[in-house]
């Protein structure tokens, strides 16, 4: 009883192992829908915290600016004075 229990042992031990099945395929993917081109407004084109960041980005770009004594190229930014004004001498 017991060489017959290792007789049993020894065989399923000295098996090889069951080979792994190969990996299946993945799905192709769709072809892309091209969408037709849509008018978006400019103020929707960016969250609301991007454009918070962006006018406190302008805000200090326009303090440093002052602060250089650039007062012609901070005119120009905030609109009171034309682009002309920065390609002309003072």
């Amino acid at each position: 009883m017991v060489i017959a229990a290792v007789a049993t042992l020894a065989s399923l031990t000295l098996l090889p192992a069951p080979s792994p099945s190969p990996a299946p395929h993945p799905k192709p993917s769709p072809p892309a829908v091209r969408r037709p081109a849509v008018a978006i407004a400019a103020g929707d084109l960016y969250a609301a915290r991007a454009k918070r960041r962006l006018a406190s980005y302008l805000r200090l770009k326009l303090l440093e600016l002052r602060e250089e004594g650039l007062e012609r190229a901070a005119g120009v930014i905030e609109g009171r004075l034309g682009i002309d004004a920065l390609l002309t001498p003072p």
